[in-house]
């Protein structure tokens, strides 16, 4: 948003485009004893099995996600009643996420960034059918494995969905739930590119350094840079890339 509001020089047309968000999908689990999702390191549990899947098809990371009141509050969906007799199976719940590998596929090339009639960011994040297809997988996917963990219900996280008792019950419902905004809970913690590295100065708006192509005295060391979704979390890949380029930097400085 800053440099679209200084109007900096952006003859590639990528300033503010191709921006990624790992859309996430969430599915809840109910089991016998207690899970303490709110407990302990978070998210320190993961599969990359569908990451790279076979064809086409978009990949997701599947990841154990932490659980506390505010933030399972907010997620579950459902009202009155249904949410609480939820919210009272609190230590019971265990949640799964599944990341899309936004980024590599041309129903997927991610959203753009505008600014509106006040100067401030809006984004436009096309949801495909492409990106639809791939949430319906990762909910299966998700099902099946807490129903494998031992779970006694799973819940996937849709205004649709309920409480489903069997892995063949839940597989059937959600093979049928409608894919569409507003229906489908999307969510999303990791906002990348934007401003897209690349070497060539037609097809990105910083170097690989991090170095905007036509203001010399201008670096980006951040998320915005990288020129596609990791499929991953992405803080320490942006701790290192951050630090290589500031070294680089620090290194032209001296010389100058």
């Amino acid at each position: 948003a800053i440099l679209l509001r200084s109007k900096v020089p952006d003859p590639s047309g990528r300033l503010g485009k191709h921006t990624y968000l790992h859309p996430s999908l969430v599915s809840g689990a109910l089991f016998t004893e207690a899970i303490n999702g709110h407990a302990g390191a978070p998210q320190s549990v993961y599969s990359d099995q569908f990451v790279w899947p076979d064809g086409s098809d978009i990949g997701y990371k599947l990841e154990a996600a932490p659980v506390h009141p505010v933030l399972m509050a907010t997620k579950l969906t459902g009202s009155g009643q249904q949410h609480a007799a939820l919210m009272q199976q609190f230590n019971q719940l265990q949640v799964t996420i599944a990341l899309l590998r936004d980024g590599f596929h041309p129903q997927s090339q991610g959203g753009g960034v505008m600014l509106d009639s006040q100067q401030q960011p809006v984004l436009d994040y096309p949801l495909t059918d492409y990106l639809w297809q791939g949430a319906r997988r990762a909910l299966l996917s998700m099902a099946e494995l807490q129903f494998a963990a031992g779970a006694r219900q799973v819940l996937p996280i849709h205004h649709d969905a309920r409480l489903y008792n069997s892995w063949r019950e839940a597989k059937v419902a959600i093979n049928n739930l409608p894919m569409q905004k507003y229906r489908q809970t999307v969510a999303s913690a990791h906002v990348m590119g934007g401003c897209n590295m690349s070497v060539d100065p037609a097809k990105g708006v910083v170097n690989q350094q991090g170095r905007h192509h036509q203001l010399h005295n201008l670096s980006i060391f951040d998320g915005s840079i990288l020129p596609t979704s990791l499929g991953a979390n992405p803080q320490l890949t942006i701790y290192g890339m951050t630090w290589l380029n500031c070294q680089r930097l620090l290194s032209e400085l001296a010389k100058a």
